[in-house]
């Protein structure tokens, strides 16, 4: 499905590893969730913890990268966060299916700079109001946690066994994190994440805090994982997010209560960016990945396949970039044609230009900016044979505007050597499934 058997992930790129998911059940029936909440936007310098950034990271030191200004559009993304309740505590974490490790901050941690060269104030890291104490079945005094974003954000700690509950689902016993010392860039209501990858890509080690070495990392079951085995859900959630970020629904083991049409269904197999921007394994990123067959944009169909990471912490589309020459093989497995018969893209390019009037790349944003008030084409991106409409109002960012020029932001950029990105100007368009006892993903068109 998805045409992922054709995908070549033996020559990954440097700083990207590739891993292929083992569906353990047949896909689940696809049916409205008895438990679902409401996630919550926050915007602000949390661009480090997003897809694009974590592919900056690793690719800095790749000349031609598509991804070196990314941190320019830091003030303009957008991550979500959802409630929990941590041992009858309520918390507010931020929702993340790029990353595995559940974890809030402990009570009198310790804030320090960035490098931890010196201790700031615990306010200058801007966590919420709310900490916790202790793990309420103890800590585990052979593991800890440490994790490092592409900001340079960092945080790490013991790990424990408590009760972590969402949306009236209480998982029994979690491990889990409570971050003693952070590097953070806050919002002043998160203090921590929820991590909803695979056991995989947690980030447990045995050795001494500060030592995260190959040889002390140790797999455990993450949060997502236990709701499965202690036989709380069927094995997905899905997402919905509505329209200018402003909100958004998680459903858990079904479907959340928002709008969607089948005029357009896909259904495609998961697959594992794992995203390394350093020899330490603490620097893990981790993404759930697609293939995309391809994009139409007004009369133009464009049917090269290339995979996607589907992050709901990015904000635009990261496309394949508007100029390469030479063998596309040389770009290793992540970069790949499936015509086989060319050296040179130029999808990025090609969208911008189709507006009216066409977009033009500034480099000092890594984006495409147009006149505020250009028409967008419409654009599909089509996976599985199906194809998913844009709606236009999300292609222009009229709140973002290039004081020289006058024009606004497209929600478009170039993506570099990939993988590509599939931000929240794709999913506020769709109902995102993560099935992920089938290893699939299915979406629904919400046009």
């Amino acid at each position: 499905m998805g045409g992922s058997d054709t995908v070549d992930l033996t020559s990954p790129v440097k700083g990207v590893s590739f891993q292929r998911t083992k569906a353990m059940r047949e896909p689940s029936v696809d049916a409205p969730a008895t438990h679902y909440q409401s996630v919550k936007p926050f915007k602000g310098r949390i661009a480090g913890r997003s897809a694009a950034d974590a592919l900056r990271l690793a690719s800095s030191k790749i000349p031609g990268s598509g991804y070196q200004n990314i941190t320019a559009l830091t003030d303009y993304s957008t991550q979500y966060a959802i409630e929990v309740m941590w041992d009858n505590q309520p918390l507010w974490l931020l929702f993340d299916s790029g990353s595995s490790d559940t974890w809030a901050v402990k009570s009198n941690f310790t804030c320090t700079s960035q490098f931890g060269s010196h201790t700031q104030a615990e306010s200058a890291c801007a966590w919420g109001p709310h900490f916790v104490d202790d793990f309420r079945y103890g800590e585990n005094p052979n593991l800890h946690f440490s994790v490092t974003f592409g900001s340079g954000e960092t945080a790490g700690g013991p790990l424990g066994r408590s009760d972590i509950t969402v949306s009236g689902i209480t998982v029994r016993e979690q491990l889990c994190g409570l971050a003693n010392t952070t590097y953070w860039l806050g919002n002043n209501v998160t203090n921590g994440i929820l991590g909803l990858g695979y056991p995989a890509l947690t980030s447990a080690y045995t050795g001494p805090m500060g030592d995260e070495r190959d040889g002390f990392h140790q797999d455990y079951q993450p949060f997502f994982s236990s709701m499965i085995s202690q036989g709380l859900i069927e094995p997905y959630f899905a997402v919905a997010i509505e329209r200018g970020s402003s909100s958004g629904m998680i459903g858990w083991g079904g479907l959340p209560p928002v709008e969607w049409s089948v005029s357009s269904t896909a259904y495609t197999d998961i697959l594992i960016a794992n995203i390394v921007g350093h020899e330490a394994s603490a620097y893990n990123y981790a993404y759930y990945t697609i293939v995309v067959d391809g994009f139409q944009y007004g009369q133009t169909t464009n049917l090269d396949k290339y995979l996607y990471i589907v992050d709901t912490g990015t904000t635009l589309m990261y496309l394949p970039p508007s100029e390469y020459t030479g063998n596309p093989k040389e770009r290793s497995g992540w970069y790949f044609f499936a015509k086989k018969n060319g050296n040179r893209t130029e999808l990025a390019e090609a969208i911008a230009n189709s507006f009216e009037p066409r977009g033009a790349y500034l480099f000092q944003y890594g984006s495409y900016f147009a006149p505020c008030d250009a028409v967008a084409p419409r654009i599909a991106v089509i996976i599985d044979g199906a194809r998913f409409w844009i709606n236009p109002t999300d292609l222009i960012y009229k709140d973002l505007v290039d004081a020289p020029s006058g024009m606004c932001m497209l929600g478009i950029s170039t993506g570099g050597y990939g993988p590509y990105i599939l931000g929240s100007v794709f999913l506020q368009n769709v109902l995102a499934v993560f099935d992920v006892g089938a290893a699939q993903m299915r979406f629904y068109s919400r046009e």
